[in-house]
């Protein structure tokens, strides 16, 4: 029954709607598990473990770069950053944060000089520019930009 154009499906095709559907229900929630696991990776990062953090207080200072070439080891790690925003050459003591980074020890590679091009890189998610702050000691002096 039902005029012309009108869609009858039969019990395989109904069974196939079906299969379909909950296929693309499947898929679809494994996008939002994934998504929120990554999500998840990057408040992590906002949210570091407390174990390895002191609270001391850091000052703000002005820096040389041979003051920060000095700081140059896993357990001693500063790094010169220009902000993309200010321009202004920002000094970074990141040795409490070198065994959270997910990147491991590719952090390592620029500690004591530049790493403003691996900052900005393509691996960053935003969040990293949040989390960096809370590392922030000083500027570099003027006349002191790379």
């Amino acid at each position: 029954s039902g005029g012309p154009g009108c869609f009858r499906a039969s019990s395989m095709e109904q069974l196939e709607l079906v299969a379909i559907g909950l296929t693309a229900i499947a898929i679809i929630l494994l996008l939002i598990r994934r998504q929120r696991a990554a999500y998840s990776k990057h408040v992590d990062q906002l949210q570091p473990t407390k174990k390895k953090y002191s609270k001391k207080v850091k000052e703000f200072n002005i820096y040389t770069k041979e003051e920060v070439a000095k700081h140059n080891k896993h357990d001693d790690a500063w790094i010169i950053v220009q902000d993309a925003r200010s321009k202004v050459w920002k000094v970074y003591d990141i040795t409490d944060y070198i065994d959270e980074h997910p990147g491991g020890d590719s952090i390592l590679k620029n500690v004591g000089r530049d790493a403003t091009e691996g900052f900005y890189g393509p691996q960053h998610p935003e969040t990293v520019f949040v989390m960096v702050e809370e590392y922030l000691i000083g500027k570099l002096a003027e006349g002191e930009a790379q």
